[in-house]
């Protein structure tokens, strides 16, 4: 992954030796090395050395260089140094780059011996004692370079430089993320596909690992952190954090650029809704008005809540996903820009009712999604009996409201029955009015009349 080039070591010219023999005569090389005649050197030859080695007669260590993720480590033979009869101060062997008029960090950038080796570091973000940095296009490898050198006399004024150069090294980084962290144990048992809550990447600052974990209050303390798979009720509030680990520099922060929910662990999955929470390193509160940052590119930690939610068409897990960046407060903008102030872009959390917290996501199929994304999940939405959840005031409207629509309902139910019951009653009473008279009727038909005869 880490690569450094050839170191490049040369030797001082001393005047020419005279001798009628062949100067390889009776030499013999260090280490497998093997002489060539050279007559540029004070005694005629130098020694070809195996891979390891260096000076004229291969006796020496080859300078090391160590590209590491926190800093870059060189170590030089002092031997070398003597070899060509220079004074062996380490305070003469320093990179080559290096600012000549800031003290504080022209010693940091000078040579501490260490036994008989000159030490020199470079700590991340990898940009000091004039470290050159070099990234032909996006998605390239950083490359670091820089030399050692030997100066006995520096003069700013006069312009006097006897430099002879010790070392010229590089350092690349591949420009790629590893994951870390567990994976989710699928529906079967089996390892899922790790989601990735830890990134540790290159940039132009160094090389940097970048955590996201979710937590059950503000406190952000690793007792209250979720683990694997929570069951979260629907209208808890959650606390994210993104992480900046192992670094010192204060200058170096880390910052979200986008955060945003899906129902998959694919933060590019095209056929998932998204529902934002974060963008352009402000809270969303038109997607998300419960959305509250904390902090955002201003230390080593980013920090916003949020309610939960479940999706309004569907029981699918919830994903949360995070697209990150490192920024140096010194050279760059870090934090939320074209915005009237940063309170406002911070949202203000407004808490909703359990009832308001389904949301369909949208559906955004030209997104561009960045290399630097972390995700936390599956967050699973906690069954419950109800979706409603109002406070005492809300109880006591709500009860008063329905007192009233009931009333009004009982009234409308009573004024149909009377008018039913009083349909029913006309319609008996002309019925029986009926039946009076044409009982009257029959009676009148039953009397016989009879003749007599007188």
């Amino acid at each position: 992954m880490r690569l450094s080039r050839p170191w490049s070591y040369v030797l001082a010219i001393l005047p020419l030796a005279s001798s009628e023999e062949h100067p390889c005569d009776g030499v013999q090389c260090s280490n497998k090395g093997y002489c060539i005649e050279d007559l540029q050197y004070n005694r005629g030859y130098w020694c070809s050395c195996d891979p390891g080695w260096v000076g004229q007669d291969c006796v020496y260590p080859q300078p090391t260089v160590q590209c590491g993720d926190s800093k870059i480590r060189v170590s030089i033979d002092k031997g070398i140094v003597e070899e060509l009869k220079i004074e062996t101060d380490p305070e003469y062997v320093y990179f080559g780059e290096m600012p000549k008029d800031d003290a504080s960090a022209t010693q940091q950038c000078r040579a501490k011996q260490d036994d008989d080796e000159y030490v020199l570091e470079i700590r991340a973000p990898f940009t000091g004692c004039g470290t050159q940095v070099i990234r032909q296009n996006l998605g390239d490898d950083y490359t670091f370079s820089n030399t050692v050198v030997w100066n006995s006399e520096i003069n700013s004024t006069t312009n006097i430089n006897r430099e002879l150069i010790l070392l010229d090294f590089k350092c690349i980084y591949q420009d790629q993320f590893t994951v870390a962290g567990p994976s989710v144990p699928g529906a079967d048992g089996a390892p899922a596909i790790p989601t990735i809550n830890t990134l540790r990447f290159a940039t132009a600052h160094g090389s940097f690992a970048v955590s996201m974990n979710i937590y059950q209050d503000s406190s952000f303390a690793k007792s209250k952190e979720y683990q694997q798979a929570p069951s979260i009720p629907i209208g808890s509030y959650l606390y994210v954090q993104i992480e900046l680990e192992s670094v010192d520099d204060s200058n170096l922060v880390v910052t979200m650029e986008h955060c945003y929910a899906t129902q998959t662990r694919d933060p590019a999955d095209p056929q998932s809704a998204r529902h934002f929470l974060i963008s352009e390193r402000c809270a969303d509160t038109e997607s998300d008005p419960t959305v509250l940052i904390y902090s955002n590119g201003e230390s080593h930690k980013s920090r916003f809540k949020f309610q939960m939610f479940k999706w309004r068409w569907s029981a699918d897990d919830v994903y949360i996903h995070c697209e990150v960046d490192i920024c140096n407060r010194t050279s760059e903008v870090c934090t939320p820009q074209n915005v009237a102030s940063i309170s406002q872009c911070n949202g203000h959390g407004q808490q909703r009712r359990k009832r308001d917290l389904a949301h369909e996501g949208a559906y955004v199929n030209e997104m561009e999604v960045g290399d630097n994304i972390l995700t936390k999940g599956p967050l699973r939405v906690e069954a419950e009996d109800t979706m409603i959840d109002i406070t005492p005031e809300e109880y006591e409207q709500n009860f008063d409201l329905t007192m009233v629509t009931m009333g009004i309902t009982l009234g409308f139910v009573l004024a149909c029955l009377g008018v039913v019951v009083g349909a029913i009653i006309r319609k008996r009473r002309v019925q029986t009015s009926k039946m009076v008279q044409f009982e009257a009727e029959r009676k009148l038909t039953r009397y016989k009349f009879t003749r007599e005869a007188f």
